[in-house]
Parts: C-alpha cells; structure tokens; sequence
C-alpha cells in the first residue's frame, strides 16, 4: 500500500518564518503552493533569475552559492529538508542573488511571490515573523564576516562543521553530507587546507571522515579548540 501524500501546510508548518501563525493562515499559504521535483545537480534557479517564488525543501538537499567578479564560486549555505530558500525574492521580487542547485534528488514546495504578497496583505502577524527571520540571517551573516576577520581555519572549520550537524529531533548528530570541496568554498580557503585540518581533527578523534561525509565524533572538543 503506497503511503498518501503529506497535508499541503505540513510543507511549510515548521517554518521559522511561519512557526506562530495559527492554523487556518497556514492551510491557506499551504493551498497555493505546488510540489515540484528536481534531479540530482540540477539548477533550480540561476543568480540573476527573476525572483519570484519561495522553495521549502520536502525532501534532499541544495546548495547556494554566488560567483565572484572573476568567475569563482563560493558556497553560502547548504539548505537541508524542512528549510527554505528564496525568501528574499517575496519582499523585494528583485532577481536571485545566488543560485540554488539540487545536491541530491529534491522535492521542493513552492510558493509563488504574487499568492504569497495576497495572502499576506490581511496577516500582520505573519509579516513580523519574516521580518524576524531576515533578521536573523542577517545576525548570522554578520557572525560569519566577524569569524573571517578574527578566527583562523581551525576554529571557522569546527564552528562551520557545528553549524552543519545541528542535532536533530531524535538528538543524534548526523553525518555531514558535504565535499572537502564545498567546505573550502564556504569557508574562503583552499581545498588542500581543508583537507590537513580535517585530518588533524580526524587523527584526533573530534570528527570521522569518509567520501562524501563528515561525522562530528567529539562536539565539546570542537567547541573548546584553544584560541
């Protein structure tokens, strides 16, 4: 027996942006919105792109990443299920400043800019939540630049590699599903760099590698790497 479809609104009901809106603002978001599907390395939107329409991951996992005036690419943020992306684009409807491409087979929910502003024009409420949540991108953004300038790669790689294993709803630490590759690039160092750290770390039993995928062994040592 195959197993029925989630309700529309569970797509969207843990939401930060959404998470304190009652019931019925969040079925009638969830009823304008389409699942859509996209295969593995496939771009979901280009930097550029008209900014039209707000993705929450169902299921897999994207990356975003930017390019700089010379043509190299720097990953800003590896968005996992439950978490969203684009939001931007349902405030100022500008075009996308970044691109979003599928890591692994993606499903997406989404939510197009124009049912977005008409649902939002009678819910204040909801116009504070999002505000709240750009606001905390912003918090974190500032972070990152503050660790760029004072922190070197030790203490950035165990922060970034916190960040990325956030413990989930059963309280395990998952593995990182992430290049050495893409961590160099969200990082702003050479891929070589991140590799010697990453086997200091290893040899010292903070973390496991393996092809693909970093495990976070010993978060409190991470934490507490001396200055």
């Amino acid at each position: 027996m195959s197993t029925p479809p989630a309700p529309q609104d569970a797509y969207i009901r843990d939401l930060p942006l959404l998470a304190r809106l009652p019931e019925a603002d969040l079925q009638a978001l969830a009823s304008s919105g389409r699942v859509r599907r996209f295969p593995a390395g496939t771009a979901i939107f280009h930097e550029g792109d008209p900014g039209d329409s707000l993705h929450v991951v169902v299921e897999g996992q994207v990356r975003i990443t930017v390019l700089s005036g010379s043509g190299s690419e720097a990953t800003v943020a590896m968005v996992d299920t439950g978490d969203c992306f684009g939001e931007l684009a349902l405030l100022d409807g500008k075009p996308r400043s970044a691109t979003a491409t599928a890591v692994t087979a993606t499903r997406t929910f989404v939510v197009t800019r124009n049912d977005f502003v008409a649902w939002l024009k009678d819910r204040p409420g909801a116009a504070l939540a999002l505000l709240e949540t750009l606001s905390l991108r912003l918090r974190r953004t500032d972070e990152a630049l503050a660790d760029l300038t004072f922190l070197d790669l030790p203490h950035r790689l165990a922060k970034q590699l916190l960040r990325l294993s956030a413990v989930d709803v059963k309280g395990q630490r998952p593995a990182i599903k992430v290049t050495q590759a893409e961590l160099a690039s969200m990082l702003g160092v050479s891929r070589e760099s991140v590799n010697k750290q990453l086997n200091a770390f290893a040899r010292g039993g903070l973390v496991q590698i393996s092809r693909g995928t970093v495990k976070v062994k010993d978060p409190e040592a991470l934490r507490a790497l001396p200055l």
